[in-house]
């Protein structure tokens, strides 16, 4: 069963954009567009490094709530 859902959840937020990136992908490579692996690990190292500075600040993670359930 599917629980209140937090939208206000940086991680949520956080894991529905890495998912919507990858799904961008497969329906671009569907319709023929296919992105060079140079493109693919460069924004692939891109948002790695985003979301590791952030987890890094507490953006990520909000500390101020305590431990997530």
């Amino acid at each position: 069963m599917i629980k209140k859902v937090d939208w206000h959840s940086k991680v949520l937020w956080t894991s529905l954009t890495a998912l919507v990136i990858v799904l961008v992908q497969q329906v671009a490579k569907v319709f023929g567009i296919e992105f060079s692996n140079d493109l693919a690990n460069q924004v692939q190292g891109i948002v790695n490094t985003v979301l590791t500075i952030l987890g890094l600040v507490g953006v990520v993670y909000d500390t101020t709530k305590g431990d997530p359930k």
